[in-house]
């Protein structure tokens, strides 16, 4: 009986064919990984600029072996993504179990049972338990990661410390690094949208919502904004996967008056094949090049 291969190609990507494999020790290696998607990046820090971006998504997981299975197959029909030897390596990942703990109130003895806690059940089993200090916010962010994920990752590349950050928490400093990170800003995610308020420097709102259809997703934010004090003049920026094309940016728009999409992170340099990137979508890969 013949075996079938099945080849998993990027549903989008930019690459500058400046780059080659002899340059990944001058390279960082972003990579963003989720339940439905995987992406990667790679800054060259010769040349200066993002000069790499794929994008994939993974279809129909239903567990998270059927994830790593992806990612396998994505790696080993890659021509210098499992490389060992990169200048660095951020891992991004998006989890579905978080909380924000005010750091004057945070115990790091207690990371498992805020996360629980939050999450309504125990998580240590199937996870890893792990937190990240946004020291401009004084706000710590906990968060689980599955076990069987992050120990894959370590395994391909165990010449490098591999710590994960949670998507929310490097979307939130590459925020935080814009000249006014102050506002309301949404993340949206296929089925998801994750609300951030910053005032006067400060973290006052953050929280991810599930929507079904483009009325539950208004109602969400609206009903933040009603708490939060805000009017539906207030400036508001979009991130992530929502297009000037789609259904929910169209009923949001008829109900907030002043939107705009996030551009690209202000202090990284890009190179001339991405001119026609839509910047928003990723901010959050992007971002993590200032946790190096």
């Amino acid at each position: 009986m013949e075996t079938t291969s099945i080849s998993i190609s990027p549903s989008f990507e930019i690459r500058d064919d400046r780059f080659d494999a002899n340059q990944i020790a001058d390279s960082h290696l972003m990579i963003e990984v989720g339940r439905d998607r995987f992406r990667f990046a790679v800054y060259h820090t010769q040349h200066n600029v993002v000069m790499w971006l794929e994008d994939y998504l993974v279809y129909s997981l239903l567990t998270e072996n059927q994830l790593i299975k992806s990612l396998k197959t994505i790696y080993q029909e890659h021509q210098f993504l499992a490389a060992n030897y990169w200048r660095t390596i951020r891992l991004t990942v998006n989890s579905q179990h978080f909380t924000f703990i005010p750091e004057d109130f945070y115990n790091s003895d207690d990371a498992s049972k805020y996360l629980s806690f939050a999450a309504g059940k125990y998580l240590i089993d199937k996870e890893n338990i792990y937190d990240f200090k946004h020291n401009r916010l004084s706000a710590v962010n906990v968060f689980g990661v599955e076990k069987e994920l992050i120990g894959w990752f370590k395994e391909m590349y165990p010449a490098k410390k591999i710590t994960p950050i949670h998507i929310l928490s490097t979307w939130i400093e590459g925020i935080l690094q814009e000249k006014d990170p102050n506002g309301l800003h949404l993340f949206f995610e296929d089925n998801h949208v994750s609300i951030v308020y910053i005032k006067d420097s400060k973290l006052q709102f953050c929280n991810r919502f599930a929507y079904r259809t483009s009325q539950d997703l208004v109602y969400h934010i609206l009903f933040v904004m009603n708490e939060l004090g805000l009017h539906n003049d207030h400036p508001v920026i979009f991130y992530g996967e929502i297009t000037s094309f789609s259904e929910s940016y169209t009923v949001l728009c008829n109900s907030l008056r002043n939107t705009a999409f996030a551009n690209n992170p202000s202090k990284i340099k890009f190179s001339q094949y991405f001119d026609e990137l839509p910047e928003h979508r990723y901010f959050s890969l992007f971002s993590s090049f200032y946790l190096y």
